[in-house]
């Protein structure tokens, strides 16, 4: 009942309403200097946060400034499912175990991006790889684009694994989803300023490297297909 609850609770909740467990304390307790704490209403960075869930503890933050639209359009549609399937939990018609099955990300849109990190040598990959995760918001907030009429889907887990000629990868899924009116969308200048942001990274060596692909649904790796799926989209042209 009470996991029935958690989901219920925050699939229906009023974002940006701020989650708080404790009343959130303004001052630090004697002998400590003083912080700047979450303050949408003196701070307009505080107050651009789709998402806020406020740490109980002084000084008070938002654990989850990252997410942006599309994340928090991805959770709300996972937090909607699990309450769905702990509702027929209740009822007799599932089970436990079909809350921790796999979803269908990967037959639910027709165009995907595929983000490679690569490098070779595993220190270098996980300073490329940490580097990399890190502006990665950056380009899921470009691809969400109401004037031109993209969505992005992010799919949060890395595929990473060691290919035969020694080269560590890592592979990023940002789902596309498009207006009904879209005929050609030009993805190519987001795509290029990306890779430009990355790659201009003081520390970069020439055995980093960074690809971006589109792909349909139908030619995406088979690695991608840990997680069962079976919805189709409508394909549109993409540059």
């Amino acid at each position: 009942m009470l996991l029935n609850l958690f989901f219920r609770t925050f699939a229906n909740w009023s974002w940006p309403h701020p989650v708080f467990l404790a009343k959130q304390q303004q001052h630090p307790i004697k002998g400590v200097s003083s912080l700047p704490i979450w303050d949408p209403v003196n701070n307009f960075r505080d107050a651009k946060h789709l998402m806020p869930i406020i740490t109980p503890c002084y000084p008070s933050m938002n654990s989850s400034y990252n997410v942006g639209e599309p994340q928090l359009r991805r959770i709300q549609d996972e937090l909607r499912r699990a309450t769905k399937i702990c509702n027929d939990v209740c009822f007799g018609r599932k089970t436990w175990s079909d809350l921790f099955k796999g979803n269908d990300f990967f037959r639910q849109h027709a165009n995907y991006l595929q983000v490679d990190i690569v490098s070779t040598g595993e220190d270098d990959f996980r300073e490329w790889f940490g580097l990399c995760e890190a502006r990665m918001r950056i380009l899921i907030a470009g691809l969400e684009n109401p004037i031109v009429g993209t969505q992005a889907y992010p799919f949060a887990k890395f595929f990473t694994r060691k290919e035969e000629d020694g080269k560590h990868v890592s592979s990023f899924f940002i789902a596309l989803r498009f207006a009904e009116d879209a005929e050609k969308v030009d993805l190519g200048p987001l795509l290029i300023d990306f890779l430009q942001i990355v790659n201009s990274w003081d520390k970069r060596k020439e055995t980093m490297d960074l690809a971006i692909n589109i792909v349909s649904q139908q030619n995406l790796p088979s690695f991608a297909f840990e997680v069962e799926c079976t919805e189709k989209e409508n394909a549109v042209d993409v540059v």
